[in-house]
């Protein structure tokens, strides 16, 4: 072989391990009694690296999004959240500094409880007007009046169905994050073990909920603070972080 075919051969290589996909290797689901939420447990694995995945997932026409604020302490933990809201399920919300005030901007049930900040970090927020999720561009968002709920977060993992280039493909955490297949199905969730690369190409690429794809997602908090709790009937769903984080996003089934 020439020295110029084994390059093209060895780049070809190192392309395809680049472009590995993350497959779903094993899947368990679970619905609560009215069929309005669904939860999923995932493991994917791209033959070199395992990620660990709890979603929840819903129609936006049957549950109630709302942000907890927990600026003094006093929730110990997202289950706590949840149960003291009559919530369904619930995840950490945005990111928050040492004494448990937001980083950015936070709205809850039209209360502002912080205002919206300008950093790269920060380039997303997910919000609810008029009982409507939408997650839009920091820059993009002209004004916060009639905004229901809000965190402002980041970065952006998937826009318009791909993954969103450029993230980090160094540090390995765990994160959560909030995502939009289409007017019928919003979700949320948390993955382990990968780093924001991978979840990006995770998110657009590997089918997690059937007959949808996932269109746009928004990184929120990470690290320690990565928390998830879902009770559907009899079952439940719980991956413990942090017990005490500054926010929490939630949903429960009365509109």
């Amino acid at each position: 072989m020439t020295p110029s075919r084994a390059f093209i051969f060895l780049s070809f290589l190192a392309c395809a391990s680049v472009q590995a996909q993350f497959q779903i290797t094993e899947r368990r689901d679970f619905r609560d009694s009215s069929g309005k939420v669904n939860a999923a447990e995932l493991l994917l694995t791209d033959g070199a690296t395992d990620a660990e995945v709890q979603i929840v997932y819903f129609s936006p026409h049957d549950v109630r999004f709302q942000v907890i604020p927990n600026l003094e302490g006093n929730l110990e933990g997202v289950r706590s959240a949840v149960e003291g809201s009559t919530g369904i399920a619930g995840i950490n919300g945005g990111f928050f500094e040492a004494d448990l005030s937001p980083l950015g901007l936070l709205i809850s049930n039209g209360h502002l409880i912080h205002p919206i900040r300008k950093a790269n970090l920060l380039s997303g927020i997910f919000l609810v007007k008029e009982g409507h999720p939408q997650i839009v561009g920091t820059g993009k968002l002209s004004s916060i009046k009639g905004i229901e709920q809000a965190i402002q977060c980041g970065p952006f993992l998937v826009e318009d169905g791909r993954p969103v280039p450029g993230l980090n493909t160094e540090r390995v955490a765990p994160r959560t994050f909030v995502f939009f297949c289409g007017p019928s199905c919003w979700g949320f969730g948390i993955c382990r073990s990968v780093t924001l690369a991978a979840m990006g190409e995770m998110l657009a690429k590997a089918k997690w909920i059937r007959d949808n794809r996932i269109i746009q997602a928004l990184n929120l908090d990470g690290g320690s603070s990565t928390t998830l709790y879902a009770k559907l009937d009899k079952n439940e769903v719980y991956s413990e972080g942090r017990s005490i984080v500054g926010n929490y996003l939630i949903i429960n089934t009365s509109k």
